[in-house]
């Protein structure tokens, strides 16, 4: 029994070394370095006197001298092209950095005070061009749409938005979602709105209100405003800087 177990092992070990002896041919080819980059979005603004960049251009939304109570006007544009390799589809709009003057004296007023004159400075429209289109579609605040941004905000709803309400809508380090949506995409995901090498506009409407009183001659509201190019209206939060 032992003699068959053992030869049964003898033969099981000469055909693994038999095994062993054979090999087939083999070559090897590399595909070296291959890159997974992502896209870039980069957004530039210009407007009628500053060219395009990714820095601020100023004093773009400039009121007419003699602004009286009552009167409107309409800005000239400022223009966002799209340098980057990423469709924009989604452009929002932070108000901030509120600087109120004295006309008489250039001290500051404050903000928030019932005595500041971005309280009577009534925000009437914005307008839009998207890249592509031949004109501007006007967004209007009227009675119902500034009441239903104003309690979106949870502001008392009196049927007409103030440059204030938006500073206030805006405060530092909040969601640019919670400022105004320029431009909102759309349905058609394959049409944005600002594409790769594109270029949109947009421009305001402000009216000094019928009710400023008196003493607000001269007086002088300065702000800012940041364009926020984005590939949805999903991914704002805190951390947006500029790229």
């Amino acid at each position: 029994m032992k003699k068959i177990i053992f030869g049964a092992l003898a033969i099981a070990m000469c055909i693994a070394m038999m095994g062993s002896a054979f090999a087939y041919f083999t070559d090897v080819e590399t595909s070296q370095d291959n890159n997974l980059q992502a896209g870039t979005m980069d957004m530039q603004i210009a407007d009628i006197n500053e060219g395009y960049g990714n820095v601020p251009v100023t004093a773009s939304f400039t009121s007419p001298a003699g602004w009286y109570p009552g009167q409107s006007f309409e800005t000239d544009p400022v223009s966002l092209r799209n340098v980057g390799n990423i469709p924009i589809r989604y452009v929002f709009g932070r108000i901030y950095g509120l600087t109120q003057l004295d006309g008489t004296n250039p001290d500051a007023e404050g903000t928030g005070s019932a005595n500041d004159i971005a309280n009577y400075i009534k925000v009437v429209s914005y307008s839009e061009k998207a890249a592509g289109s031949a004109n501007f579609y006007e967004e209007v605040f009227d009675a119902a749409n500034a009441n239903a941004y104003l309690e979106y905000w949870g502001f008392p709803q009196v049927g007409y938005i103030t440059l204030a309400d938006l500073i206030a809508a805006t405060p530092a380090g909040a969601s640019a979602k919670t400022g105004l949506w320029f431009f909102d995409g759309g349905n058609d995901p394959t049409n944005p709105p600002l594409p790769v090498g594109g270029v949109a506009q947009l421009k305001f409407k402000f009216e000094l209100l019928s009710s400023t009183p008196n003493y607000y001659q001269g007086d002088i509201a300065r702000f800012n405003i940041n364009f926020i190019a984005a590939q949805t209206d999903t991914n704002l939060d805190v951390s947006i800087t500029e790229y």
